[in-house]
């Protein structure tokens, strides 16, 4: 046989083979090579954050026979939160403040098991269900002053306890629930544990996330309705008489904030205290501001203008204060500037007057 009689024999020997192993399940010679593929699964995602917060403050306190000026407030707050599983984080902060002597103090540590939207468990040092301002703190407040002339409720420091909260929201935020158990000692007996509760609606845009904000900048339009209560037993002690009695505390806040024309905002806030049960009085506060959309320089213009006042149980002169100032926001609640004048009277002292300037700045 020549040589090309023996190369046709050879590939038509090859063709034959091939349409063979083409009529046969694809499947079939799969399974007799190897054995299955079975894909890894992904390790849950693990990430830490990190970042700092600063807030300076100075001017000049004018009172009668009195008068002061200096740096008057300086806050430094490192941040720390993380994940190690999409079931369980954390978040762990510290604070340094001049008004609690320049003591480094434990500000949160919380585990957070965080299941599901509509069901989640915090364990820890954090602020428990209570009033708006004090869930948006000074860092997240309208006004450079913290609302302190209206009542507050019982806390270890910077209105954190420590104990366990569950919670949860729906629509992302639209309704949100908020009830816990916390103490503002470790030895607290056990009956005298602080119940408490919390009920907010966004009748607009929702505010996801356990805590919330006094103002958004413009960014969401809110219509936020919210209502806390809570209740300690012997909470409040009459040092005069050496007599303790029950704490029932409540409080309703509104914030009303509209995007307007131009990149402008209107924002509305109000809320109303009420510490009778407990022999500490009413209060209440009103805050109203305008941000212009139009920026000046790098930021934008926000006037603020805000009235407190506080009524003791069983009458007498009330306490007071109003604020009157000019905000120049230059990234949102990450970088704003702040010129703030604030008077009070006073029942049983001088009224002041405080001019204040004030930097905060956090990423």
């Amino acid at each position: 046989m020549n040589i090309v009689a023996r190369s046709s024999l050879l590939l038509v020997t090859l063709l034959a083979f091939r349409a063979v192993a083409a009529d046969a399940p694809a499947d079939a010679t799969a399974s007799d090579s190897k054995a299955p593929v079975v894909e890894a699964t992904a390790p849950p995602q693990k990430f830490v954050n990190y970042g700092v917060g600063l807030r300076v403050g100075g001017g000049a306190n004018l009172e009668e026979n009195n008068n002061t000026v200096g740096v008057t407030s300086l806050d430094v707050r490192p941040y720390i939160n993380g994940q190690i599983h999409p079931l369980l984080k954390f978040s762990g902060n510290l604070d340094l403040n001049t008004a609690d002597a320049s003591r480094i103090r434990v500000l949160d540590a919380v585990a957070q098991f965080e299941p599901s939207q509509f069901f989640n468990v915090w364990f820890g040092r954090f602020l428990p269900p209570s009033d708006r301002a004090n869930l948006s703190g000074p860092y997240y407040q309208n006004a450079w002053f913290y609302p302190d002339v209206v009542n507050g409720y019982p806390s270890i420091y910077a209105g954190r306890d420590d104990g366990f909260a569950l919670w949860g929201q729906t629509g992302g935020g639209k309704f949100k629930y908020q009830t816990g158990v916390f103490t503002t000692n470790s030895n607290t007996p056990a009956k005298q544990g602080i119940y408490t509760g919390r009920l907010t609606y966004n009748f607009l845009d929702p505010e996801p996330g356990y805590y919330n904000s006094s103002t958004y900048y413009g960014t969401k339009s809110v219509l936020a309705v919210g209502g806390s209560v809570q209740y300690q037993r012997n909470g409040v002690t009459n040092t005069a008489t050496a007599t303790t009695k029950d704490l029932l505390g409540f409080n309703f806040d509104v914030l009303f904030e509209r995007p307007l024309l131009g990149s402008d905002a209107l924002t509305l806030e109000g809320s109303y205290y009420d510490f009778e049960e407990g022999d500490q009085g009413q209060s209440f506060f009103v805050l109203a501001s305008y941000l212009v959309g139009q920026k000046l320089g790098f930021g934008k213009i926000q006037p603020m203008v805000r009235y407190q006042q506080f009524m003791p149980t069983g009458g007498g002169d009330s306490t007071r204060a109003i604020d009157g100032g000019l905000n120049y926001i230059i990234d949102g609640h990450n970088a704003r500037l702040a010129f703030t004048v604030q008077h009070r009277d006073l029942p049983t002292a001088a009224s002041t007057t405080g001019i204040q300037f004030g930097v905060q700045i956090q990423q």
